[in-house]
């Protein structure tokens, strides 16, 4: 009986797990852009391309944007209207840029509430290289960490749940087994 609820306490272990990557894969098709080139000096023209962004009339156009979602707009406005889901565009790196690590942020919005378009917007980093036309700095922003704003994986409690029901569990089909092998074997 012990082994039982054992392996049960194990199945239950990856509940947690499972409940948040189902979450996780709920959000859709992530809006996605590519550079053609990472490094550009100070007013290079960069290609961009990038696909899974909505259809107008539901969606406004795309927006290629500096360094945040809310930044100066590179490119955008009724020259970029996805074609089945896609973009391409050519951005020109400001003239003033310092020498560094910057992000393009592809952004759409919903034309009937404003909001961002779900899973976007898509980005890419580039790095300016080069000395900006108003620049005395030889070196400016640093490389971008890997962190985010999306969040930091599972949950601690939900890690805690899963360690906890997967450690009971093995604790019973061993204790189970331990019992097991002790028994005296009847009518033999």
């Amino acid at each position: 009986m012990r082994r039982r609820i054992g392996f049960l306490f194990i199945c239950s272990a990856v509940v947690p797990i499972a409940i948040y990557a189902s979450a996780a894969w709920a959000c859709g098709a992530l809006t996605t852009i590519t550079a053609s080139t990472n490094v550009a000096a100070p007013g290079d023209t960069v290609g961009v391309t990038g696909r899974n962004f909505g259809a107008t009339p539901g969606q406004t156009p795309v927006q290629i944007r500096w360094n945040s979602r809310t930044g100066p707009v590179l490119e955008g406005g009724d020259n970029l209207i996805p074609t089945g889901g896609a973009i391409s565009a050519n951005v020109k790196i400001p003239a003033n840029a310092t020498p560094g690590w910057y992000v393009l942020n592809a952004v759409q919005y919903s034309s009937a509430t404003g909001a961002p378009k779900s899973g976007s917007p898509g980005r890419t980093t580039v790095r300016v290289q080069g000395a900006a036309a108003s620049s005395t700095h030889p070196f400016g922003a640093t490389k971008p960490g890997a962190g985010g704003d999306g969040g930091s994986g599972l949950p601690l409690p939900g890690i805690l749940l899963s360690v906890a029901l997967l450690a009971t569990g093995l604790t019973l089909v061993a204790r189970d087994k331990g019992k097991k092998a002790a028994r005296p074997v009847l009518g033999v």
